[in-house]
């Protein structure tokens, strides 16, 4: 049998290593870090932004649900938009608290139990979702590492402009023909006849052809959305460092938050610890931020915007309606 008796499984150990890359980061960072200014940076923190930083999870999650419930329109599939903003509402709450914030699929999960599509199709709204994120932070990602001093400054902008090509590529290019919607019903019809894999490759298929749906101009206003919640996101961010006395831009800290968005996609870590203070330190020490301000910018952060969203998502899913949620236009 393989492997034998006593080895190592190197599959398992490399999995749990994997695992444990963001603690392993943050709990480095904070070793090297005074903790006693990390606590005088708290204390510089002013109740009133704090809480106007967190009101705005408000503003952030309308705006998105309204985008999803506008991308699934694209796709043919009816969903209120009261229901739409309690589900998104959840899945940004599991999503902030998940690796990879993983649990920002649950939206697809109601949207298949309620309006009974499969779960693939249901599936794409929730990728295309990301990936409008994706391109908007990485482009404003890249173009800010640009201009950061050192010279790590071009790889990281090639590293964020790539990945806002490659989002783009992946949401448009293979859309924008009839070819990429041949061979998501090849894919369907391939994949259909074969059990229980073939119900997995049926779902894959279904989520391609959701994708390919969104190819219209239409999308142009999902784009909008995006811009307008991801400026919010900003200031959101934004207003939780200037709280701190933190000497940072706005744009700074755009860029920083853009990079950390995206890291935080990485399934190293739960809710981005270790790999948020790791990109926020790559970004923001070059402006002259020192690591206890760094530290506790990224705690509060983590505690006002993420814990915030988990209230919200707490009673999102206290608040039921009366009525089981139906698709109604």
């Amino acid at each position: 049998m393989w492997p034998p008796a006593g080895k190592v499984d190197m599959n398992r150990a490399a999995h749990f290593a994997y695992r444990w890359i963001g603690p392993a980061l943050f709990l480095a960072l904070v070793w090297h870090t005074d903790l006693s200014q990390v606590g005088k940076v708290w204390r510089r923190g002013t109740p009133g932004l704090l809480a106007a930083a967190a009101a705005l999870n408000g503003g952030i999650i309308l705006i998105k649900a309204w985008r999803w419930r506008r991308l699934m329109q694209l796709q043919g599939i009816d969903y209120a938009y009261a229901p739409a903003v309690r589900y998104y509402t959840i899945g940004c709450a599991m999503a902030a608290w998940t690796p990879g914030r993983l649990g920002d699929f649950s939206k697809a999960l109601a949207v298949n139990r309620d309006r009974k599509v499969g779960l693939g199709r249901a599936a794409s709204s929730v990728i295309a979702d990301r990936l409008l994120d994706v391109m908007a932070l990485a482009a404003v990602a890249g173009a800010g590492a640009a201009f950061l001093p050192g010279p790590h400054a071009v790889w990281l902008a090639a590293a964020g402009l790539l990945g806002s090509c490659v989002a783009a590529w992946l949401l448009f290019r293979s859309t924008r023909t009839g070819v990429a919607r041949r061979g998501a019903e090849k894919i369907v019809g391939s994949f259909g006849n074969m059990g229980k894999i073939g119900k997995t490759g049926q779902e894959v298929g279904e989520a391609i052809e959701g994708l390919v749906d969104l190819a219209r101009p239409a999308l142009g206003v999902a784009i909008t959305a995006t811009i307008a919640a991801t400026l919010v996101t900003f200031v959101q961010g934004y207003l939780v460092a200037w709280s701190l006395g933190l000497p940072v831009s706005f744009w700074a800290v755009s860029v920083a938050l853009s990079a950390v968005s995206i890291t935080s996609l990485l399934p190293v870590s739960v809710a981005g610890i270790g790999t948020r203070e790791a990109t926020l330190a790559l970004f923001l020490a070059p402006a002259g931020v020192t690591m206890p301000e760094i530290i506790g910018f990224s705690l509060a952060y983590f505690v006002i915007i993420s814990g915030s969203v988990a209230l919200m998502g707490a009673a999102a899913w206290v608040m039921k309606p009366a009525e089981r949620v139906r698709a109604t236009a």
